[in-house]
């Protein structure tokens, strides 16, 4: 059974360097020419060939563990993404996943998996290298993100707006989801360990999600923070949460001040596209109540189109991925995802799925407050910080796979938060 264990252990391990690996090998690629697009190379394969593996890995297990009511959901959720794909509207976007999205049915199988496994996992030794490794990964995301807005190097893979990173998330927003899960479990544990450690590292990913430069994982962040402060307020030294706050806030205005001074000669309108300027512009519209401002980068008014094609999908959605096929163009523009998860959810996968997911997420919030383990506290503020974002911002086999991960440690056996 350990020995069963470990192998799961090695194999999430694998499966974590692998995507950015897999997305590094990609760039390098295309910038050399030697493929026309980084898609080409795409890391979605490194989900699809493991599929097998963890079904066979949890069905092993299987013979030494019981089923919970957390495996009876992901079951329910699993047979509603098959009947979504059967009755789907473009049933190969719905197991494959649209082009470059690729969050079909066997994207989210893996998903599913992914978390069954690691929620299998007892050794928390296993638990801490896994998260020691998300870290040492994420290290190097903030690094090549550094690369991509401080440099003009060839070898680097640019956003089209160069003074925002995307790391090796192949989107600003998608960098910034997977920065505010790293720099919560940082944060968690420098104020509830006092090490200094944990400060560097803070400070470190909290520049990466600056660098991101998307408004959604920003206040995801935020609100998980303040979320942790108020929880925890008994075991959170004040001068610690002093010095975290004052260093958040410097790194924040000389990367803003050094960005600017970089790319001073590009026009206005297209360095205004970050943090500050997205929420100072918002502000100012709303106290003006300017109708024609398009808040949230024009989401509120996506969401409100998107109603009609929630009431007719809501049942078991348009088919998995398939939000392309059946929302229209908009002024020529052209949306696959809903910029909302759970409304995403909604209208590719239907209610049932969309409540069995809150269900499972609520579950964890809940039992949450009941967790004494600094390690999951960690863990659990990630959790609620990306859950925040998730409102704002979408799914990706970037960052989603990470998650998953995430989920499953807090669902493994040795805390208080199983029953």
């Amino acid at each position: 059974m350990i020995k069963l264990e470990k192998i799961i252990y090695k194999f999430i391990m694998l499966l974590m360097i692998l995507i950015p690996s897999f997305k590094l090998i990609s760039y390098i690629l295309y910038l050399s020419g030697i493929i026309e697009n980084s898609y080409d190379f795409n890391h979605v394969y490194v989900l699809w060939f493991s599929l097998p593996i963890l079904i066979i890995l949890y069905l092993v297990n299987l013979i030494y563990k019981k089923i919970t009511y957390v495996d009876i959901i992901i079951y329910f959720l699993i047979i509603l993404a098959i009947i979504s794909t059967i009755f789907a509207q473009d049933v190969k976007i719905s197991i494959f996943g649209e082009l470059n999205r690729n969050e079909g049915l066997l994207t989210l199988l893996n998903y599913y998996f992914l978390f069954l496994n690691v929620k299998n996992i007892n050794e928390k030794k296993y638990k801490e290298k896994i998260i020691n490794l998300f870290i040492i990964l994420g290290i190097f995301q903030v690094i090549y993100s550094i690369l991509q807005v401080y440099t003009d190097f060839n070898f680097i893979k640019h956003f089209s707006k160069s003074h925002m990173a995307m790391g090796l998330c192949g989107n600003p927003n998608f960098l910034g989801s997977y920065m505010v899960m790293l720099v919560l479990i940082t944060s968690a544990l420098y104020l509830l360990k006092n090490k200094n450690i944990y400060l560097i590292l803070s400070c470190l990913f909290v520049l990466g999600l600056y660098l991101a430069n998307s408004t959604g994982p920003f206040i995801g962040f935020i609100l998980a923070l303040i979320f942790l402060i108020i929880f925890k307020y008994k075991k959170i030294k004040l001068i610690n949460l002093f010095k975290l706050i004052i260093l958040f806030i410097l790194i924040f205005f000389i990367n803003d001040y050094l960005v600017n001074k970089k790319y001073i000669e590009v026009s206005t309108d297209y360095r205004n596209y970050n943090i500050k300027y997205d929420i100072v512009d918002t502000t100012t519209n709303i106290k003006e109540n300017n109708k024609e401002y398009n808040y949230g980068s024009s989401r509120f008014k996506l969401w409100k189109n998107l109603v009609p094609i929630a009431k007719e999908y809501y049942l078991f959605g348009a088919g998995l991925d398939n939000l392309k096929v059946v929302y229209p163009k908009d002024n020529g523009l052209v949306y696959d995802k809903a910029h909302n998860v759970y409304y995403q959810i909604l209208i590719t996968n239907g209610i049932f799925a969309l409540s069995l997911y809150c269900m499972l997420c609520l579950i964890i919030f809940i039992k949450g407050f009941k967790l004494k383990d600094t390690f999951y506290i960690a863990l659990y503020i990630s959790f609620i910080g990306y859950c925040i974002q998730a409102f704002g911002n979408i799914s990706v086999i970037d960052v989603a796979p990470y998650f998953f991960v995430i989920l499953g440690l807090l669902y493994s056996k040795d805390n208080e938060i199983v029953i």
